[in-house]
């Protein structure tokens, strides 16, 4: 509940820390919660969507870009304008009546190339630019001949416009040890509440084990010391290892 109110407020979250600490099932939780379903039924719902980002992964892929379309009459290819997951996404919270939250999760946030792909989205994701405030014309907006739904809500005369809707949450998963966190500028970072689940927060996961629980804690408990200890692993508390670990 307290993780679902920091989101309301702050739009994106970001978890952060060891591998196997649970940072992709909290984000679904809390999807859960948001959207007002169980989690096992996320999948079925409009209002949910989720990502993986990898070092392929671009602007195209998320926002908007050229596809390749097999041509009608012959065996060449023509290349049309498509939407983007993302964009996607928030054209569904955009005609949502109620304005009901819409909750977007990015796994492995840190494994694509934040620039890349988001492009001028940096701005509209910022908190205190959701909404029509924080419109953008996107990297492909002089291709766009008719308006599209974000051009006929803002009615300016403008095309190829875009925002993201006050009603959709991002949540980013992410490894700190992970060489690619390099990638992630500050720019990027700013717009983000960074939450660290710790491989100690994990070990409620170990209560699955049944009888082998109180075994199993102590042997992560163990381990994940010898890790950080200047004496053994040497290493920091990123590198230690959560319970689903």
């Amino acid at each position: 509940e307290n993780l679902k109110k920091r989101l309301n407020i702050c739009g994106n979250l970001i978890f952060t820390g060891a591998p196997g600490t649970g940072k992709t099932y909290l984000a679904m939780q809390i999807a859960a919660k948001m959207i007002d379903c169980k989690p096992d039924e996320l999948e079925k719902s409009e209002r949910f969507a989720f990502v993986q980002f990898h070092p392929s992964y671009d602007y195209t892929d998320f926002v908007e870009g050229l596809r390749p379309q097999k041509s009608d009459g012959n065996n060449g290819v023509n290349f049309e304008l498509k939407d983007g997951v993302f964009k996607q996404f928030c054209l569904k919270a955009l005609g949502d009546q109620e304005k009901k939250p819409y909750v977007f999760i990015i796994d492995e946030i840190n494994r694509g190339e934040m620039s890349k792909i988001f492009g001028e989205l940096f701005f509209s994701i910022d908190p205190c630019y959701r909404g029509k405030q924080g419109v953008v014309q996107t990297q492909y907006a002089n291709m766009v001949e008719e308006n599209n739904n974000f051009d006929s809500f803002l009615d300016n005369g403008k095309k190829g416009q875009f925002f993201v809707p006050n009603n959709v949450y991002i949540i980013g998963t992410m490894n700190d040890i992970d060489r690619s966190v390099e990638s992630m500028d500050f720019a990027f970072r700013r717009r983000f509440t960074f939450i660290e689940v710790t491989a100690e927060d994990s070990m409620g996961m170990l209560g699955q084990l049944s009888n082998k629980a109180n075994d199993a804690r102590k042997v992560m408990k163990a381990l994940n010391e010898a890790l950080i200890s200047p004496e053994k692993g040497g290493l920091t508390s990123a590198y230690q290892i959560g319970g689903s670990y």
